[in-house]
């Protein structure tokens, strides 16, 4: 089973790579206002009654990019996001903006990220 999880996964990453620009958390301010695909490992989260916050290339405060999940979407995830995906190697697709310096992906929907 496990192994089929992999194909699929390399699957999907080959898929999203062509559709979408896949590139380091590292380098993600040098794409903003682009879409693009970043995989990378969710060093540590953050649930606040209005957003969940999931940081990826690092824990808070040297994390390389943020994935901010808003209330209004919480719902659309099977639990919460900032549990479901902490310690997990994921993918994440979405427009690269920017808030207090940071880097960040606003997730408004569940398939914008892929487990590992």
């Amino acid at each position: 089973m496990k192994k089929l999880s992999v194909i699929l996964f390399l699957i999907l990453a080959v898929y999203q790579a062509k559709s979408q620009t896949l590139v380091l958390a590292k380098d993600a301010k040098q794409y903003l206002g682009k879409t693009v695909t970043i995989c990378d490992s969710v060093y540590n989260t953050k649930a606040l009654e209005k957003i969940n916050l999931l940081n990826l290339g690092g824990a808070f405060p040297k994390e390389l990019l943020t994935i901010v999940v808003n209330k209004e979407d919480f719902t659309k995830f099977s639990s919460e996001p900032a549990s479901m995906f902490l310690g997990n190697n994921i993918c994440v697709t979405g427009i690269i903006t920017e808030f207090k310096g940071k880097t960040q992906i606003v997730v408004t929907d569940p398939k914008q990220i892929v487990v590992k």
